[in-house]
């Protein structure tokens, strides 16, 4: 059964629009009451003629009468019809908008651990589904149910046994629909599953062509792909064979119904109980109030399927979103860029028992570098991400600027910070707009000198469309080299005061590696670096090194320092060297 809760949803999402709902349901009530009047006509029109009066003035006014209504009715409709398509849109617009709002504000935690198409697709099948309730269910089924009602009280004022038989037979047509549909609506839970992870997987593969043509398994795709398809197929049979079953016995309830009351109808008739005109009159009432419950019936089924699949979408929203605006916040004014680890545990919330970092404790003065190494797995990336808050630490605080971060509204820490990881993340868009996404204010002047600075002006002058040039998805379109230097253009335009270079050379070949080397030289500039660095040879110009073992700092210092110490690093540099 459908519960008022099931419409909290599309109420919320309907609410900003008040005034064109009572615009759209006041068009309802004109259109249905112009349809309910119309078998009057026709009984009056009838009766008159069968008395031999077809040349009355009453029978041209009443056709009239019958073609203004019809008319009227039709314009009426079209009226509702755009009306409610609006609202259907605004609605289903708010929906998608909301929900990928609220996703993105969601911690980075729920990204790494969520396949992001499963999602979407949830919010994909939620966006038909409310549009199609608003659209033709919403101002369709209540339409439906009124004229219903009121058809039924005509044929009962027309005779009062065919309204009583008539209502049992409605009556079990509708307990007919809502047995059957109750299973149906369980099986489409699992339906639905199946298709968020069908897709999920279709959407998590086709950013990585690459992956896939470089490994020769197009064939191995498809046939997966083709597979699910199969497996899909077994779920929307099952569903379509369920769905045949409710239309079978809805389809036998309306024929016998009609069938019998025809019969009784005639019955009345040959005995005089009622007119012909009368007869004409309830078959018009029986065949709306038939047509109003069938509609209702293939409604109530889209509807029930709709509702528990917006249901599902808004899950999202029980995840809890980053903590933007802090209480109390502390403003940062012309900040310097102090960075300063104190006492730091971190440990994931779904494994407290596992800590990733122990222990961290050190300072980075406005302006200098720190680098941080170690082995694969061993925390570097966790630690540099606890400064833009990506990860709460479970113990201790970081100052910026002596100012615990998290008393510091996340906007404007991240405002401040800018990275540059290994693996860049372009938008299939122009390489102009990819830099200018870190300041949407900057003039075209603004992002050629960054260009200039980042080593891409060059390469970037040689396309076609030069600045204009499209980066295909996720920049396939470009070189590693040429993604990580535009990366290092946005990072430039974005004049942050913490720098965070997340390994990125390390996929660079040699040419390459000194165009980037020699941009990022040019980034670090006055600025507080922190560079997670797999050469070490970037790296001796460092104020700072750490190196990091099991999440802990074991080894601190400079260059020098570390090399006279003649521990880990020391046996890394030489190595590396040596392999050189």
């Amino acid at each position: 059964m459908i519960n008022k809760s099931d419409f909290g949803p599309i109420i919320k999402y309907l609410r900003p629009y008040k005034k064109d709902i009572w615009v759209t349901c006041v068009f309802v009530i004109l259109e249905n009451s112009s349809y309910l009047i119309l078998p009057l006509i026709y009984s009056k029109i009838v009766d008159t003629v069968t008395k031999g009066g077809f040349f009355e003035t009453s029978v041209y006014l009443l056709l009239l009468g019958w073609a203004v209504l019809q008319i009227g009715g039709g314009l009426f409709m079209r009226v509702r019809v755009v009306h409610s398509n609006k609202l259907a849109y605004r609605a289903s617009a708010n929906l998608i908008n909301s929900s990928v709002n609220h996703l993105m504000h969601l911690p980075m935690f729920f990204h790494k651990n969520k396949k992001i198409g499963e999602v979407i697709q949830k919010f994909s099948r939620a966006d038909n589904f409310i549009y199609s309730i608003i659209d033709y269910g919403l101002f369709s089924i209540i339409p439906y149910l009124l004229t219903s009602l009121l058809a039924f009280v005509l044929i009962f004022w027309i005779n009062w046994i065919l309204a009583i038989i008539y209502l049992l037979f409605m009556l079990f047509y509708i307990g007919i629909t809502i047995f059957k549909t109750n299973p149906i609506v369980a099986y489409q839970k699992k339906v639905n599953k199946f298709f968020e992870k069908y897709y999920g997987n279709i959407f998590d593969r086709t950013p990585n062509i690459v992956a896939i043509k470089s490994n020769a398994r197009e064939d191995f795709e498809n046939k997966r792909n083709i597979k699910l398809m199969d497996e899909g197929l077994k779920f929307s049979q099952g569903q379509v064979l369920m769905w045949m079953n409710l239309y079978y016995w809805q389809n036998s309830i309306m024929t016998i119904s009609f069938i019998g009351l025809f019969a009784l109808g005639i019955y009345l008739v040959s005995g005089d109980n009622i007119t012909i005109g009368q007869f004409v009159m309830l078959l018009a009432y029986i065949n709306l109030a038939s047509n109003a419950i069938s509609m209702m019936g293939g409604q109530y089924k889209r509807l029930r399927e709709g509702l528990t699949t917006i249901k599902r979408s808004e899950e999202i929203f029980e995840e809890a979103t980053e903590a933007y605006e802090v209480k109390g916040a502390i403003e940062l004014r012309n900040p310097k860029g102090d960075i300063e680890f104190k006492n730091i545990h971190f440990s994931y919330e779904d494994d407290r028992t596992e800590e990733i970092l122990k222990n961290i404790n050190f300072k980075v003065p406005a302006g200098k570098m720190v680098a941080i190494i170690g082995k694969s797995g061993e925390g570097k990336s966790t630690l540099v991400n606890l400064i833009s808050r990506y990860n709460i630490p479970s113990k201790g605080s970081i100052l910026f600027d002596g100012v615990d971060i998290e008393k510091i509204n996340l906007k404007d820490l991240r405002n401040n910070i800018a990275i540059v990881p290994q693996e860049i993340s372009l938008f299939n868009d122009s390489i102009k707009n990819n830099i200018l996404y870190a300041n949407l204010e900057a003039t075209q002047e603004e992002v050629i000198v960054a260009a200039k600075l980042a080593n891409c002006h060059e390469f970037i002058e040689k396309f076609p469309k030069k600045y204009n040039q499209l980066v295909g998805e996720k920049g396939i379109r470009l070189s590693t080299g040429q993604k990580q230097r535009v990366a290092i253009a946005r990072a430039i335009l974005r004049n942050p005061k913490i720098l965070i270079l997340d390994e990125a050379t390390s996929a660079l070949d040699s040419e390459s590696e000194m165009l980037v080397q020699g941009a990022l030289e040019e980034v670090m500039k006055n600025r507080t670096t922190l560079v997670i660095a797999h050469r070490l040879s970037t790296i001796r110009k460092a104020d700072l090194i750490l190196v990091i073992e099991k999440g802990e700092i074991t080894e601190s210092g400079n260059h020098q320092e570390l090399m006279n110490k003649g521990g880990i690093y020391k046996k890394l540099s030489e190595l590396q060297t040596i392999q050189i």
